[in-house]
């Protein structure tokens, strides 16, 4: 009897052992919820389409290791708020808050979401929970100041700026450094818009840098305006954030866009294996996420050399665009000759570097 009784209990923990196989199996195949929040329209182009375009990478990528999900048009602020409550609640694993204004909602829902995994675009306050990412736009902005130097004829470049937050200056100022690298004698005039999108503070501002005497324009702001108006004045434009090729036409000069899927790419594969921790990821030229994209054809192939030759100097180490003697608009020494800025002075950068034209104060 005792027989019978131990080959009846070791045949049904076979049974249970074997129908609980295809749980576990399943359990572990449970695809990655991913949520990802944006601010302004994907429609309108520039910051968001970036972050869209690797979005959707990302699904092509991980092919159903990975379930994305995505709401774009959502101001800062309690509507932000509700999102990612919502994401949170919904069993994401991971979100992915796109907009620096989004910062606040962050902080809040992490910390009442503690099981869930939170990624701020361009912020710097992170928790056990919380990172945050940003690229190293100021490298492509180097290298479009390249282009601008040597394609100007009239000495006169126009910039068209949103804010004066350090990220919109680390560009400004990365832009003229490299414009000046090429054309010692070459000056940036500034135009701030006090907004990220406002296409038509955009194209009046183009139209005024136009008007003095400016023949390349570029900007950081949200839509295509800038681009489109210094082609209907028959001015050549170097687009940013997204490729503004299909705005500018003939005179699309070339587009600094951000790659934003290989930081997406690791931030996922480390939540896969485990091994996701908090930190401020910041990455450049050397993984491809700030790029030179649509180069005009017309650009003559001694100045695309002078381009290659900077990004791998970038990537090897042997150019820092802010390796001084750098000095501000004031004739002041920022950085002293042999410095190199460190990533916690770029990320509060407020001056701008002499050959800018405009006031750091956007009001």
């Amino acid at each position: 009897m005792r027989l019978i009784k131990k080959l009846f209990v070791s045949a049904c923990v076979a049974v249970v052992a074997t129908l609980a196989l295809p749980i576990t199996k399943a359990l572990a195949e449970e695809p990655l919820q991913v949520g990802f929040l944006h601010e302004n329209p994907v429609g309108q182009g520039g910051w968001t389409l970036s972050h869209e375009l690797a979005r959707k990478k990302v699904d092509e990528y991980f092919q159903g290791r990975v379930v994305t999900t995505a709401i774009d048009g959502i101001a800062p602020g309690v509507d932000a708020e509700r999102i990612l409550t919502k994401y949170a609640r919904d069993g994401k694993d991971l979100i992915f808050a796109t907009s620096f204004g989004y910062l606040n909602p962050v902080k809040k829902v992490a910390q009442r979401y503690r099981k869930t995994t939170f990624e701020h675009a361009s912020g710097y306050l992170q928790a056990a929970n919380v990172g945050t990412f940003q690229i190293r736009a100021y490298q492509g902005r180097y290298l479009s100041g390249i282009l601008a130097g040597k394609t100007t004829k009239a000495d006169v470049i126009g910039y068209v700026g949103s804010f004066p937050i350090p990220e919109v200056l680390r560009g400004i100022n990365a832009f003229t450094l490299g414009v000046q690298s090429v054309n010692p004698n070459a000056k940036v005039e500034l135009i701030w818009t006090n907004s990220w999108s406002d296409p038509a503070k955009e194209k009046e501002a183009t139209e005024l840098l136009i008007a003095k005497g400016a023949d390349v324009i570029t900007h950081h702001t949200e839509s295509a305006s800038v681009i489109k108006a210094a082609a209907q004045a028959g001015v050549y434009g170097i687009g940013y954030q997204s490729d503004r090729a299909a705005a500018g036409g003939e005179y699309h000069l070339a587009s600094v866009v951000h790659n934003w899927f290989p930081i997406y790419k690791e931030i996922i594969e480390e939540k896969l294996a485990g091994t996701w921790q908090s930190k401020n990821r910041w990455v450049g030229v050397e993984k491809d996420a700030s790029q030179l994209v649509s180069l005009n054809s017309n650009i003559p192939q001694a100045t695309l050399d002078l381009i290659d030759q900077a990004r791998a100097a970038m990537i090897s180490g042997e150019v820092n665009v802010f390796r001084g003697p750098i000095t501000d608009q004031a004739s002041v020494v920022q950085i002293a000759a042999g410095e190199s800025a460190d990533d916690a002075y770029l990320l509060s950068m407020q001056w701008l570097v002499k050959g800018v034209n405009g006031q750091l104060d956007a009001n």
